[in-house]
């Protein structure tokens, strides 16, 4: 039985394998992505709107970057955490992104304590959250 399942945005090819290997194997269901268009197709398609409990995106990518992808995911499924994967300091965008939304940021390189911990926590607010929209 999957622990969840996340959608990981990110244009750096070695990155997004070395996370995917992190979450497999810690029991986590991964939809890759290399740019927020690739993400927001895959999010159109069948079920997976309704089943990814979080997203892991890169802020820099080309073809649309990561805060085009997070307004374009926080509009359509305001429930799901949004976590930025980034070598910048958090400093440098923590208010546009924040102000977008955004639950957490990983720094890039990440160990894997760190992506376990961050996912294991967005996917525990996606639970809450939507618990909290089934109420009347």
């Amino acid at each position: 039985m999957s622990s969840g399942k996340v959608l990981l945005v990110d244009d750096d090819p070695s990155i997004r394998e070395t996370i995917r290997l992190i979450l497999q194997r810690a029991g986590y269901e991964v939809l890759l992505a290399a740019n927020g268009e690739e993400a927001t197709a895959l999010m159109q398609q069948a079920d997976h709107a309704t089943t990814v409990n979080t997203v892991l995106c890169d802020l820099d990518m080309p073809a649309m970057n990561g805060q085009t992808l997070i307004a374009h995911l926080h509009a359509r499924y305001p429930l799901i955490p949004i976590t930025i994967l980034s070598g910048a300091d958090a400093f440098v965008f923590t208010e546009a992104v924040v102000k977008q939304g955004v639950t957490d940021w990983i720094r890039k390189p990440a160990s894997r304590d760190v992506v376990l911990e961050k996912v294991r926590i967005a996917i525990g607010l996606h639970k809450l959250r939507r618990d909290d929209a089934r109420v009347p």
